[in-house]
């Protein structure tokens, strides 16, 4: 029997299914679906959102340097490395939004001008109007 180098692979065995790994988005608009905008003495500071198959929510770093997992006002601190490395490779990715934001809000928030109340029509229907006399 020939062996092909794809059954060097198979004689190994199968592999250890891979935990599936973090994805950080930077960004206000990233991390305002998980919690409100912290006021200016707050300690934690929001970068964007984190998440690993199910779990997910705001990313941000406390006073103290760690980085920490935000859902409402629930706090989860993280991993430090794998987060550390999920956030250069997002940086790395978006170097427009590796810097702080702006104060300026997200295009979805800006004041869009009223629309014009709408027209309604009212169609009148066929009535159907039966004659009593004939029975």
């Amino acid at each position: 029997m020939i062996k092909y180098p794809l059954d060097r692979k198979r004689a190994q065995g199968p592999r250890a299914p891979q935990k599936p790994r973090w994805r950080v988005i930077l960004g206000k608009l990233a991390w305002s679906k998980y919690t409100y905008d912290r006021p200016p003495g707050d300690p934690l500071q929001l970068l964007g959102s984190v998440s690993r198959a199910a779990q997910m929510g705001a990313l941000a770093i406390t006073s103290e340097g760690l980085y920490v997992q935000v859902v409402g006002d629930y706090v989860t601190e993280l991993n430090q490395a794998q987060i550390a490395k999920a956030l250069a490779v997002a940086q790395k990715n978006n170097p427009e939004l590796a810097h702080p934001p702006s104060d300026e809000p997200p295009t979805w928030q800006l004041v869009k001008k009223p629309a014009p109340a709408p027209t309604v029509i009212i169609k009148r229907r066929r009535v159907i109007v039966r004659d009593d006399s004939n029975r």
